[in-house]
């Protein structure tokens, strides 16, 4: 897991050989501006989600974990608190594994929770526990999708 500010994402350029689509991306993107939805950079490889999530709580967001893509999560509306758990620690999973949406969920609580404000991002690799989306009056954010390399 990585938590850092916006610019300082050209420093992590190691994560993925698509990378430079993804600075590309932020570069030109006002984040101000999207709407929800699905952009597509580079076909299932690389996409970036939009969404707009209600109030939730702890409680109500289930870890969820994936094994093809890391995911880059960037809010945009307003602050969010992201819950952490690492892998050896994370319990059975209450919904299996997904191959068609690659996600798999998990009952519980994080192991740790961290506020990301806006102009920050967090990084999750495949197999990492998170709770993303907690907040008390919803968020638009968006996640960049990124197929692990082989």
């Amino acid at each position: 897991m990585i938590l850092d500010t916006l610019d300082r994402l050209e420093s992590y350029g190691y994560i993925s050989p698509l990378m430079d689509k993804v600075l590309d991306f932020f570069r030109k993107t006002d984040l101000s501006t999207l709407e929800p939805g699905r952009i597509v950079l580079q076909g299932d490889d690389l996409f970036v989600n939009v969404n707009r999530q209600g109030a939730q709580t702890r409680q109500e967001v289930p870890i969820e974990a994936h094994k093809e893509y890391i995911d880059i999560q960037v809010p945009i509306s307003s602050d969010e608190e992201m819950g952490f758990i690492s892998a050896p620690f994370m319990p059975a999973p209450s919904v299996p594994y997904s191959a068609e949406k690659d996600v798999a969920f998990f009952p519980g609580l994080c192991d740790t929770y961290l506020n990301v404000r806006k102009g920050m991002f967090t990084v999750f690799f495949p197999g990492e526990g998170h709770a993303p989306a907690i907040t008390k009056d919803g968020i638009l954010k968006l996640i960049v999708k990124i197929r692990k390399p082989c």
